[in-house]
């Protein structure tokens, strides 16, 4: 049985916590590509890069004025960072034999995540997960996280990457092809 074509999308940004997220989808999620060097086998899932970038906005008042230059500047700044943790990333990606696309969004990043799952049409969506101390943890009770918003309102199924899903590998990706097995057998049944 010919195995249907996945698309699993990786939430990347230049948190070293987001690059060992994509290393272990590369590793455990994504077979190689050119196995032994052959480059006409196809891949069986389509790995997507995506980062969030937030929307450049200034506090500006009386006090304040500021120039469209000033804003250009800041701009191209956030454009040259996203090249660079792309250029990066897809380093990981290559060392991994895996080709991968590249996406990127502009908004405020919990909601821009969930919204480009949905569009790019992710059968998983992979992230990094940052360890907290204390006080950050009391805070992200309150607040809340990243990672909490998008398991809660992703269209696809979330995989944070800790520590813990590192030393835990079989476990979770056993775990993961039998969802996502799951969730193309009712999509096509939907269809």
């Amino acid at each position: 049985m010919k195995e249907k074509c996945r698309t699993i999308v990786v939430a990347v940004d230049e948190s070293e916590e987001s690059m060992r997220a994509l290393s272990w989808a590369c590793k455990y999620l994504l077979p190689a590509q050119y196995p032994h060097g052959d480059s006409t086998q196809q891949q069986p899932c389509k790995l997507i890069l995506v980062h969030i970038q937030p929307d450049t906005c200034f506090a500006a008042g009386p006090a304040y004025i500021v120039s469209e230059d000033v804003v250009n500047l800041l701009e191209m700044d956030a454009i040259r960072t996203t090249q660079k943790m792309f250029k990066r990333a897809l380093c990981i990606c290559r060392d991994n034999n895996v080709k991968a696309e590249t996406e990127v969004f502009v908004g405020e990043v919990k909601q821009r995540l969930c919204e480009a799952a949905c569009k790019l049409g992710a059968d998983i969506l992979v992230m990094g997960s940052h360890s907290h101390g204390f006080l950050k943890r009391m805070c992200r009770i309150i607040v809340g996280s990243l990672s909490d918003y998008c398991c809660q309102n992703s269209p696809c199924p979330v995989v944070v990457v800790n520590k813990n899903v590192c030393n835990n590998t079989k476990k979770v990706v056993n775990t993961l092809r039998e969802s996502l097995s799951f969730g193309i057998m009712e999509r096509e049944k939907k269809n």
